[in-house]
């Protein structure tokens, strides 16, 4: 533990890859997780901001840079790279992919490398893998970086279950209390099963509804891409930086101090106080560290 908060003090950045398809919902998901309602500020790899227009008229010419840096300022500690995924099925794609992790992973810098990976597909469409994307997940590994499926827009495939239910002759109140059972088998038979049968499986899943919705949040996400951190330097990083759930901060470091025994030395505050080092409202914050005191008497 030692050395993870050695780390932790050195590197402020957690980078994550975003991959999906076009209107997979991704800009969203990064807004949710950074507690933004505003578009990222894009940095070139030189750490020079890029002007929105140019990266908007580079767009609709078809070009696309997955090097450039996306960061929001209402949460900077993140750094996000977008690949517009593989639905023209150019094998030049998933190519661009590959060279960017493995470039990334051959680097000696903590901070440069890639710490996570999260794939959209969205489950409201009529063809649950492109081929493309299927060829990714069966010949480009992602060596030690966790791959986190998400599933978005399940409700788009709660609302085609409920047409299919509609179809084969059901009711609609019958239909109304089928259709998440059966949007749910829909999910393991379209998606989940064929996942679990290719050569290089996602570390984990994780399945969002409509997250325009105000109410809608990303700790899902947060919790499962926690899991799949098995550096403890890395998993405190993340866990500090992302600000969605304060019960991820408390269940880490009570955790690591049962396990290393923080608590019996001068260090214990701050050792306890890393985790929730990026956790900007004071009172969550020390609800936070009140919480775990009373936990320990």
């Amino acid at each position: 533990m030692d050395r993870a908060i050695d780390v932790r003090s050195k590197i402020s950045h957690f980078r994550i890859l975003i991959i999906g398809r076009a209107n997979a919902g991704k800009t969203t998901i990064l807004k949710k997780v950074c507690n933004s309602v505003e578009d990222p500020e894009i940095y070139n790899p030189d750490g020079n901001k890029i002007d929105p227009e140019i990266v908007r008229e580079s767009a609709e010419r078809g070009e696309h840079n997955i090097n450039n840096q996306l960061i929001f300022k209402s949460n900077p500690q993140f750094i996000f790279h977008d690949s517009r995924g593989f639905e023209g099925g150019s094998a030049d794609e998933i190519e661009k992919v590959t060279y960017f992790i493995e470039g990334r992973a051959q680097t000696r810098k903590l901070s440069e490398q890639l710490h996570a990976i999260w794939y959209c597909l969205p489950t409201d469409g009529n063809r649950p893998l492109l081929e493309a994307e299927d060829q990714f997940f069966k010949i480009s590994g992602t060596g030690k970086v966790p791959l986190i499926v998400i599933f978005t827009k399940f409700d788009g495939l709660v609302t085609k279950a409920f047409q299919q239910l509609r179809a084969d002759g059901k009711s609609i109140r019958t239909a109304n209390a089928g259709k998440i059972e059966l949007a749910q088998q829909m999910l393991t038979t379209n998606y989940r099963e064929p996942l679990n049968n290719v050569t290089f499986k996602p570390s984990a899943y994780v399945q969002l509804d409509d997250m325009r919705q105000e109410h809608s949040n990303c700790i899902k996400l947060i919790n499962e891409t926690a899991k799949t951190l098995t550096d403890d330097a890395l998993l405190l990083l993340f866990v500090s930086v992302q600000r969605n759930n304060i019960d991820l901060c408390i269940s880490s470091a009570v955790y690591a101090s049962v396990c290393f025994n923080v608590f019996d030395a001068l260090l214990q505050t701050r050792s306890i106080e890393d985790w929730f080092m990026e956790t900007k409202d004071r009172n969550q914050r020390s609800s936070g560290l009140l919480r775990i005191s009373l936990m320990f008497g």
